[in-house]
């Protein structure tokens, strides 16, 4: 086992040797300084806090690959890093899909002679696994499924445009249908999770249907996703970093724990986080908006 341990420690360190030039990582933590150049993704960092993750693999109607994930991870840590990025937006190339999963003409490396060794995509895919706290808002068109899920399991926010599909189709193929779903269980009720898992090809589910059903919180459409993406991202960005990172952690970690537990916990979010003066909360004049129902 310690053995195991170590060659994954050697591999990891290799590969941030070789690629540190190219502006990846060091380890496991982004070099700080270097560029990001990457062969799967596009990544800009705006003046007001957001940052904008685009999956571009369009001709491969964006499925993920090993070289796609390691990407990924290391722009979640390069994030994490980056105090002047506040919100994500995560989105995909213009194409068919925003991502159906891992690349089935590459598929994802299992070392059967080790078992216990296997890494799960969501490792490298999801933000919160790798411990992002900055919101993200995913913006999905097209088809969304299998492995997509990864990401949007752990997306604080998702809207999607009108020709939006989602779908999982591991059970049609033989396969059983188990991290992606249950991953969706904190967001879809129990059986919209099973009758999409055991479906399979037979059946997507629809933008609006996702809508009724909490898998997103908007549908707009296919021409205004991005922009609207960016609204919610911008809205999100300009208020207080520890507060908004605070709401996200503490209500993302009471997913795992019974309710009066996340609740007790909660409390001691708000003595980090809020601004305490003599005993009272510091009330800062918020500034003056304009607020739309939805």
């Amino acid at each position: 086992m310690m053995a195991a341990v170590l060659d994954r420690i050697s591999r990891t360190r290799d590969f941030g040797r070789n690629e540190c030039c190219k502006g990846y990582y060091y380890g496991s933590l982004p070099v700080k300084g270097v560029a990001m150049a990457f062969e799967t993704l596009l990544l800009d960092r705006a003046s007001n806090g957001v940052a904008t993750l685009t999956l571009n693999r369009p001709d491969s109607m964006n499925a993920f690959t090993l070289k796609m994930a390691e990407e990924v991870r290391s722009v979640w840590l390069s994030l994490r890093e980056d105090k002047s990025v506040r919100t994500v937006v995560l989105r995909a190339a213009e194409g068919r899909a925003f991502c159906t999963g891992v690349d089935v003409a590459e598929m994802w490396p299992q070392p059967l002679d080790r078992p216990f060794d296997f890494e799960d995509p969501g490792e490298f895919l999801g933000p919160k696994s790798n411990k992002l706290w900055k919101p993200v808002v995913a913006a999905v068109h097209g088809l969304a499924a299998g492995g997509a899920f990864y990401f949007l399991n752990e997306c604080d926010i998702v809207i999607c445009s009108d020709d939006a599909q989602f779908f999982d189709p591991h059970v049609t193929f033989g396969m059983v249908a188990a991290v992606e779903p249950i991953g969706a269980l904190h967001a879809m009720p129990y059986q919209e999770v099973m009758r999409m898992a055991l479906m399979g090809n037979d059946e997507r589910i629809s933008a609006q249907t996702a809508l009724r059903i909490s898998l997103v919180t908007e549908v707009t459409e296919r021409d205004k996703l991005w922009g609207r993406a960016a609204e919610i991202a911008a809205s999100l960005a300009a208020k207080s970093a520890v507060a908004v990172q605070g709401t996200v952690k503490a209500i993302w970690e009471a997913l795992d724990v019974p309710r009066t537990a996340a609740v007790a916990r909660a409390a001691g979010y708000t003595q980090i986080g809020n601004p305490i003066e003599d005993g009272k909360v510091a009330r800062v004049q918020p500034p003056k908006v304009k607020w739309r129902a939805r």
